[in-house]
């Protein structure tokens, strides 16, 4: 190690001890008594274990009255462990909806028999669409003439409470029979 690497606490000052003592720079001694800082700390402590010791206890008392208040398991409730019959809750909700939705979407984009004894196939939308352009929409084989007939008659005032709604009978035309 050269003279240029030394610690500066291992270089020697060119002070004496007496000329770096300022007498007027010191603590006071009379300021903190140590005892009654120690004894301080001990009682904090006693008084902390104390009522750690105290709310402990307490828990423990509470604890044993909630128990003997606790109800009476069911006869009927299932041992630990044990499923409940189906139906029983769903889990993976996220999981069953994306599996659910693809199912439908593909039904909704293919094709399939509903009824296949019956004839009646399923079609994708767009190609259902396609088919309602060119083929249009089912209408019924007679008109129904007089529009207070079926469904078109009006309620009268508010709920029926069981009574009937009269609805006028449809007269008929001049020329027409009964």
């Amino acid at each position: 190690m050269t003279s240029t690497d030394r610690e500066p606490r291992d270089v020697p000052h060119h002070y004496t001890d007496a000329e770096l003592h300022n007498p007027d720079v010191a603590h006071e001694e009379a300021d903190i008594d140590i005892r009654t800082v120690l004894s301080f700390a001990a009682g904090l402590a006693a008084v902390v274990l104390v009522s750690a010791a105290l709310v402990r206890g307490m828990f423990q008392i509470l604890e044993t009255r909630a128990e003997k208040n606790d109800p009476q398991l069911s006869p009927l409730a299932l041992p630990a462990g044990r499923q409940p019959p189906a139906p029983r809750l769903l889990e993976h909700e996220r999981e069953n909806l994306l599996k659910f939705r693809m199912e439908e979407t593909k039904k909704l984009e293919g094709y399939g028999w509903v009824d296949e004894k019956a004839g009646i196939a399923r079609v994708p939308i767009e190609e259902a669409k396609k088919l309602i352009v060119q083929r249009g929409l089912p209408v019924r084989a007679s008109a129904v003439e007089d529009l207070r007939i079926g469904t078109h008659a009006a309620a009268y005032g508010g709920p029926s409470g069981g009574r009937t709604i009269p609805v006028p009978k449809a007269t008929p035309k001049a020329g027409e029979k009964k």
